[in-house]
């Protein structure tokens, strides 16, 4: 059951108000304090009643800030306590306990009598109300100012910005002077004389960026900051403002900053700067494009790469130069860039001849394994893998002859890459480097050879069907899946990091493998499996020596008969 008043009821009804608010409160507040504070009180009775602020605002003929004002007003005094400002929630509390028998706590009225006449003298186009008052009383309580040198701070924000100047800027300046220890009539006047006889010089760098405004308090204490903390001249001041063209006046303090930490005081040091600096941008830019991306915000570009790039000796022609060939290659990004750099810088490859030099070879290279693989019987383009083995085959002595001899024999098997490893290791072995030395010690008969090749690819598929079967039983396992996507993904990933000597990257990845296959192991366990359980492997009936399919084979089995 829900009951409640009509309008026609409540507006015969009552509102109840402590004679102590009447007798203490209302004779030193404002009437739209007192109007919203009444007008409160009533809602608190009347729940029906209760509607958004904006509606309170029409029905007071006030505004909303003026309303949130008076109660900021009356919670100084502790009548009332602001308990949310969206949606606006006000409590009100008990006169008698706020009012400790003496006066109104907080600020006395009688107190700021005199300076509250002279205030309102210099804002004659508006009413004060009772909130801007309340602020201009907590900062003089607050900060110490004298009413008098407050009145000093109204005129001269009124004399710069009109006499419809915001109290919300007024209270920023005087909390500004406070700050800064400046309470009294004396100090005032000394401030305000300092900030006048350089409203010239802050007018001619306002000029330079372009800012059509008149020099405020805020511009003296950064003009104050950089000729006397930062010790620039005025001059180099209104240069480097000329500079920067059309910028704010917080730009200009950064862009001093920033001059400063490179100790760049005159205007030929500045200009200096700003020209290399010019440079850097545009080969950014530059950069960007020969990489064929877009990049919103330049500086972060120079910051992060090219400014880094340029401190390694690596000049214009050459980072060009590098940026075309990661976009030929369809590594177009600047991660990429910087990683392939790196690995160059790390080679010694820093002059644009020593870094062409560095990808013809890896071009010659590309080519060679290309006639390898198409000797071998392979259609594809080389990867990093591909470079991986032949990089291992020439460090064991192999020369391009030898290794392409091993990718003839290869031809036609079912994995011709894994065989020519099995090949060049078994010539390893045996001391075999030259082609004659091939001719005179074949590695098996025709028909042991016809043979161990049947014998070979029935073990492999047998190795793979059951192989196959324990993958397919462990991807049942809930999560098994993800780890072992990942570990195949981040076998490339350590290709090309080692490719590239990219050893942070190598060592990140290792750790990220090691984690991964721990992960695996747990995971395989729940069905009593182990991650060796997942690869094709052969067992030679000879020497039980165990091996993968197309890594290893036993001596003894490949041995004819």
């Amino acid at each position: 059951m829900t009951c409640s008043y009509s309008k026609e009821f409540s507006s015969v009804g009552f509102t109840d108000v402590e004679n102590v608010f009447i007798y203490e409160y209302l004779p030193i507040s404002s009437g739209n304090a007192v109007k919203v504070y009444l007008y409160g009180l009533f809602l608190c009775n009347n729940k029906d009643f209760d509607q958004p602020i904006e509606n309170v605002a029409e029905t007071l003929k006030m505004t909303v800030d003026e309303i949130i004002d008076c109660f900021k007003y009356w919670e100084e005094f502790g009548l009332v306590s602001i308990v949310s400002k969206n949606p606006l929630s006000i409590q009100y509390l008990p006169v008698r306990s706020a009012y400790s028998g003496g006066k109104p706590r907080k600020f006395k009225a009688e107190k700021y009598t005199e300076f509250s006449k002279s205030l309102q003298a210099l804002l004659p186009n508006r009413m004060i109300g009772t909130g801007e008052y309340t602020e201009y009383y907590s900062i003089m309580e607050n900060y110490g100012i004298k009413p008098e040198a407050m009145l000093m701070i109204v005129k001269y924000c009124t004399d710069r910005k009109g006499k419809d100047i915001s109290y919300r800027y007024i209270s920023k300046v005087a909390k500004d002077f406070g700050n800064r220890g400046i309470v009294t009539v004396e100090k005032v006047e000394k401030e305000l004389s300092s900030y006048i006889l350089r409203t010239s010089e802050i007018e001619k760098i306002l000029k330079a960026l372009s800012l059509k405004r008149q020099p405020e308090i805020e511009d003296l204490n950064l003009f104050k900051k950089w000729t006397q903390e930062l010790h620039f001249e005025v001059e180099s001041i209104i240069f480097a403002a000329s500079a920067l063209k059309k910028g704010s006046i917080n730009k200009l303090d950064e862009f001093l900053l920033e001059l400063y930490s490179i100790k760049c005081f005159s205007k030929e040091e500045i200009s200096a700067y700003m020209q290399e600096k010019k440079k850097i941008y545009e080969l950014a830019i530059r950069i960007n494009k020969a990489l064929c991306i877009y990049m919103d915000v330049i500086d972060t570009v120079i910051d992060t790469y090219t400014a880094k790039w340029l401190s390694y000796g690596f000049i214009d022609q050459t980072l060009l130069f590098v940026a075309s060939h990661c976009f030929k290659i369809g590594k177009n990004t600047l991660q990429y860039m910087d990683e392939l750099l790196e690995t160059l810088r790390n080679r010694g490859c820093i002059d644009l001849s020593s870094v062409g030099d560095y990808f013809d070879s890896i071009k010659k290279t590309d080519e060679f394994i290309a006639k390898l693989l198409l000797t071998a019987g392979v259609n594809r383009r080389p990867n990093p893998w591909d470079r991986e083995n032949l990089t291992t085959w020439k460090s064991w002595n192999f020369s391009e002859e030898m290794i392409l001899e091993a990718a003839k024999l290869s031809a036609g098997k079912t994995s011709p890459i894994a065989y020519m490893n099995g090949i060049l290791s078994k010539w390893k072995n045996s001391g075999i480097y030259t082609l004659s030395a091939v001719t005179e010690t074949p590695i098996a008969t025709a028909n042991s050879q016809e043979e161990y090749n049947r014998e070979y690819e029935k073990r492999r598929r047998i190795a793979l069907s059951k192989a196959q079967s324990n993958l397919e039983k462990a991807m049942s396992i809930n999560g098994f899946s993800d780890i072992y996507s990942k570990l195949n993904s981040i076998e490339k990933d350590l290709a090309f990091a080692e490719l590239y000597s990219n050893t942070d990257a190598l060592k990140a990845l290792e750790k990220e493998k090691e984690e991964l296959n721990a992960k695996l192991r747990l995971t395989l366990a729940q069905a009593g499996l182990t991650p060796e359980d997942l690869s094709p492997k052969y067992r030679c009936e000879k020497c039980q020596d165990t091996g993968y399919v197309g890594t290893k084979r036993c001596d003894c089995f490949s041995k004819p008969e």
